[in-house]
């Protein structure tokens, strides 16, 4: 099966060859680089002037790529995606850099930010966001702090919605597949006078799956899952819109999968609901050379854990969240010639309210904390042109950040309360260079300091996770990182090809130890610390060809290959830093015809392999890594179509839409529990106008 991988791989990189010679109208120039990106430097900018590397799905991309998600079109970046517990629980995640997402949601708590919109929205879950709500998706690789704050470290996922076109459009679609999957969307958008709008909807569930080896894996069965966007906007003139976007998705009864120990005998089961509502007006001036933003959002996280034995249908409640959110930007930039100036403010205000009963209700087990979590924070980007073609851009950043972090935590069996204020701040800049010598070649480097904000509970909580409780710190320092990357784009007719080398250096990272009766808690407890440091350095590359641009043909076909190696990913002490894959490679071709109403998307990914750290205490206490069995060191293939069956001339067509996944039924895990589907199908149909 692992050769079976390295054919495909040859395959696939070899479909383009043999072709007829290129149109002589071709022109030597690329386009990628011409494309326009919002993410970087949170204003328009052409790819051409951005040190970061960034990735972009445009509209065309998402719709030739046949995903069903966002994580399903992120891996075919070459980027490392998981699912905490069974496919369908919700937690989807990325790794990016060695940075990962939080596997408890909340976008304070992981390494990896995403946004809607260009703002927060409480939650790091892409599981929250409908794909077919997106427009087009763009990914920071590397650190984004100087730009949108806390914990993007590892970088930013910016999910840009659909707004509505003076095109009428809309689409149903209606499928069945393997497990007892069912699936439906609905999408429509449009404008009617000055009013665009654009609302979409997704709704699925899906029984228990089997793996690649056969077998049932038990409580991986979701309920039902939905997801709605709606996005509208008054357009007062060609450059000033005041826009309302209303979002919410919800997971009910999503099973975590078999839980696999001896010691805790239970099965999980999640519900999680995300809603928010985001007013925004947007400007600019008639020369588009001053730009403004001011935006106000508001929204709620919540998810509750239940758990019950493999031989009773009890549930028990574990844990309850909700994370009540509001926010605001401010922001402003000015095109002065030679030099791009943007400035602006971001407030951030979290509530959050927990609680814990344990695994079976003890009373002694159960504890509450309501936390309050604001942040301010102020920056400055600017870029500077430089020779005479303006082919030299120097760019830097600042930015500022405070924090003001209050928790009252109580063990309810015997009435003990922990109540503490933190103040925190810090203080992160950036710089970078890009350079194009010639008109298909760009060189860049960046260097950028990123930071994650301690938890309100590792600040000043009381948390009980096991027999023995968690006592905030207050004294702890946020986690910080130095990023540098240095790499090249070549953009040259229809070949677009990536190069990057990073190398991140983590301090003052959070750890934990076990203390006695002590000033802090008057039992044994556990106590937060700065203790750890991290070095993650690698490579990221791509490569793709648009052979039916380089041969002027009226159709797609385009191979690609992405891959993200970690050269090194170890913690202070030397060993592998736990839940990253060693290699992310994916490689496919996608082809589309509009003749033949045909779009086809064959995709392979390998998930490379995963270690862990094993402690053995005792007289000699040993330590090393190893491999983890059937963790990654998978190749899985993908194939996704779209087939046109009637055209109804001007009331629209009718499509055919299937997937077949993981055709070689592979037997595989993408992260440590989290044991993915066998071979599995989808057919569903499509009404398009």
């Amino acid at each position: 099966m692992k050769h079976k991988g390295i054919w495909i791989l040859f395959v696939l990189l070899s479909c383009g060859t043999g072709f007829a010679q290129p149109s002589p109208a071709v022109s030597e120039k690329g386009v990628e680089m011409d494309t326009l990106v919002v993410t970087a430097s949170r204003t328009k900018e052409a790819l051409r002037d951005v040190s970061q590397n960034i990735t972009v799905f445009t509209a065309a991309d998402i719709k030739n790529s046949g995903a069903v998600s966002i994580t399903d079109l992120l891996k075919t970046a070459g980027i490392q995606v998981y699912s905490e517990g069974a496919q369908g629980y919700g937690n989807d995640g990325l790794v990016i850099r060695g940075g990962r997402s939080s596997m408890h949601g909340f976008d304070i708590a992981g390494d990896i930010l995403v946004l809607v919109d260009g703002h927060r929205t409480g939650s790091d879950f892409l599981g929250n966001i409908g794909l077919e709500s997106a427009e087009r998706i763009e990914v920071i690789r590397g650190p984004g702090s100087v730009q949108y704050g806390a914990s993007a470290m590892g970088g930013v996922v910016n999910v840009i919605t659909k707004k509505g076109k003076s095109i009428n459009e809309g689409s149903l679609e209606a499928g069945f597949g393997s497990f007892g999957l069912r699936r439906y969307k609905a999408a429509v958008s449009g404008m009617a006078g000055k009013l665009d709008y654009a609302f979409a909807a997704g709704y699925m569930t899906q029984d228990n799956y089997e793996l690649g080896n056969g077998a049932t894996y038990e409580n991986s069965d979701v309920q039902d899952r939905y997801h709605y966007n709606l996005n509208a906007g008054w357009n007062f003139n060609p450059v000033n819109r005041l826009g309302v976007l209303v979002q919410g998705s919800d997971i009910n009864g999503a099973g975590k999968g078999e839980d696999g120990t001896s010691s805790y005998n239970y099965y999980t089961r999640q519900g999680r609901d995300n809603q928010m509502v985001d007013l925004s007006w947007e400007g600019a001036t008639d020369s588009r050379s001053t730009t403004w933003l001011a935006r106000y959002f508001k929204g709620q996280v919540n998810y509750d854990l239940k758990r019950f034995t493999k031989t009773s249908t009890t549930r028990l409640p574990l844990s309850e969240n909700e994370n009540d959110f509001m926010g605001s930007q401010l922001q402003a930039s000015h095109d002065f010639g030679m030099l791009r100036a943007v400035a602006g403010t971001d407030w951030m205000s979290y509530d959050f309210d927990q609680r814990q009963d344990g695994s079976a209700a003890s009373a002694t087990r159960q504890n509450t904390a309501q936390s309050d979590f604001d942040n301010i924070g102020g920056f400055f980007l600017g870029e500077l042109r430089l020779l005479e073609r303006q082919n030299l851009i120097l760019s830097a950043g600042i930015r500022y950040d405070t924090f003001d972090v209050s928790v009252t935590a109580k063990k309810i069996s015997n009435n003990i309360t922990v109540s503490r204020d933190v103040d925190k701040d810090s203080l992160n800049p950036s710089l970078g260079i890009a350079f194009s010598p010639v008109e298909m070649l760009k060189l860049r480097a960046n260097y950028a300091r990123a930071f994650k904000m301690p938890l309100p509970r590792q600040l000043t909580g009381y948390t009980l996770m096991m027999s023995t409780p968690f006592v905030g710190n207050p004294d702890l320092e946020p986690e910080t990182s130095d990023n540098f990357d240095v790499g090249l784009d070549f953009d040259w007719k229809a070949l677009f090809a990536s190069a990057t080398y990073f190398y991140s250096d983590y301090s003052d990272m959070i750890g934990y130890e076990r203390h006695t009766a002590d000033a802090h808690y008057p039992g044994n407890h556990y106590w937060y610390y700065n203790v750890d440091s991290a070095t993650i350095q690698g490579v990221e590359a791509g490569l793709k060809i648009d052979i039916a641009r380089y041969l002027g043909g009226g159709f797609k076909l385009a191979p690609y290959i992405n891959w993200t190696h970690l050269i090194a990913f170890e913690d202070g002490n030397g060993y592998k830093l736990a839940n990253r894959a060693e290699d992310s490679l994916s490689t496919g071709v996608a082809f589309a015809s509009n003749d033949l109403g045909l779009t086809l998307n064959l995709s392979v990914t390998y998930y490379g392999r995963q270690y862990e750290t094993d402690t053995t205490s005792g007289t000699s206490n040993t330590i090393s890594d190893s491999l983890l069995e059937n963790v990654g060191d998978a190749w899985v293939a993908d194939i996704f179509f779209s087939q046109r069956l009637f055209s109804l001339s001007k009331w629209g067509q009718i499509n055919l839409k299937g997937s077949l996944k993981n055709i070689f039924d592979e037997y595989y895990a993408v992260d440590e529990d989290s044991w993915m589907p066998g071979r599995s199908f989808y057919l569903g149909l499509e009404y398009a106008f």
